[in-house]
């Protein structure tokens, strides 16, 4: 599977773009932008993160989870305490370091709404094509 995450915009804090999958739109992201994954290509894996105690779909294979502490309160818009990009669920970028793309429906300047539901469906399809066998590549432009 390839996944292509598109750049659109720039402005300030934030970096606007969309995310589809062999060739269909299906989400809005949105990116710090002094924190942001270069452009390029990553194999996306599932690897345990302490912090949402949960497997979530890491840009690289050597995820420093090991030296996240667990934290006690975690909700969607929870920042990680190292840098760690993934694919997460949010809805604003504002104080996020660590790399994250967020993922979830256009809203407005830097807001997107229903992050989790668009982040569960993802993280499916995501799963799915993983346990069947096949790559999972994420392309930034």
């Amino acid at each position: 599977m390839r996944i292509v995450i598109t750049r659109t915009r720039t402005q300030g804090e934030y970096t606007e773009g969309y995310l589809t999958i062999d060739g269909v739109r299906i989400c809005s992201t949105l990116e710090n932008s002094n924190a942001q994954v270069p452009a390029g290509e990553y194999v996306i894996t599932l690897l345990k993160c302490k912090q949402y105690s949960r497997k979530m779909p890491c840009l690289n294979a050597e995820a420093p989870c090991s030296k996240c502490p667990k934290q006690k309160f975690i909700c969607s818009n929870s920042v990680l305490p190292c840098y760690c990009p993934m694919l997460k669920p949010g809805n604003g970028v504002h104080n996020r370091l660590d790399g994250s793309i967020l993922v979830g429906q256009y809203n407005c300047l830097n807001s997107l709404i229903h992050p989790k539901t668009v982040f569960d469906a993802l993280y499916e399809r995501i799963r799915k094509s993983i346990s069947r066998g096949n790559k999972v590549i994420l392309c930034v432009k």
